[in-house]
């Protein structure tokens, strides 16, 4: 793993993010299909996960072999009061766990990133795979929330660049 494509790309996923949590009310209640989540639950939810990517890297840098429970998003949608969660609060956090995250992964020696965790749903699971992981999840979803901006619908084949 090169670290410094990889601090490269969570700043990047970082700046392209930030803009939609400064959405104007109507558009955080869109969604990008019928059904779906709408732009304020995608931000909720990137949040959350921003969140648990931290915990699992410093988690696994800090005791190697460690468990790594799983988390249900959907579970998660429906207990942590999503449509009611503050904007401005989630912003604060995204960014605040990013930052954190590429400080860690700027001071640290890269070789610390090949230890692992044990993850029930992947047969290896080193830091460097959290890592990495937290710029593309958030790819994955920077893709819904273009959809939803440009008021088109966002299916999983679609890949925005930006």
């Amino acid at each position: 793993m090169n670290k410094e494509i990889v601090l490269n790309q969570l700043r990047r996923t970082l700046t392209l993010v930030l803009p939609f949590f400064e959405t104007d009310p109507a558009m955080l209640a869109r969604t990008y299909a019928p059904g779906k989540w709408t732009l304020k639950q995608i931000l909720a939810h990137l949040t959350d996960s921003e969140i648990h990517f931290q915990s699992r890297v410093r988690l696994i840098l800090s005791e190697p072999g460690c468990a790594i429970t799983p988390f249900d998003q959907d579970k998660a949608m429906k207990v942590l009061a999503f449509p009611q969660r503050s904007v401005l609060l989630m912003r604060r956090m995204f960014v605040d766990a990013r930052e954190c995250l590429i400080e860690l992964v700027d001071y640290l020696p890269e070789p610390i990133f090949g230890r692992a965790g044990v993850h029930p749903e992947y047969p290896t699971y080193r830091a460097w795979d959290v890592v990495t992981k937290t710029s593309t999840h958030t790819m994955h979803h920077f893709g819904q929330l273009t959809a939803i901006r440009e008021g088109t619908i966002w299916t999983p084949s679609a890949v925005v660049q930006e």
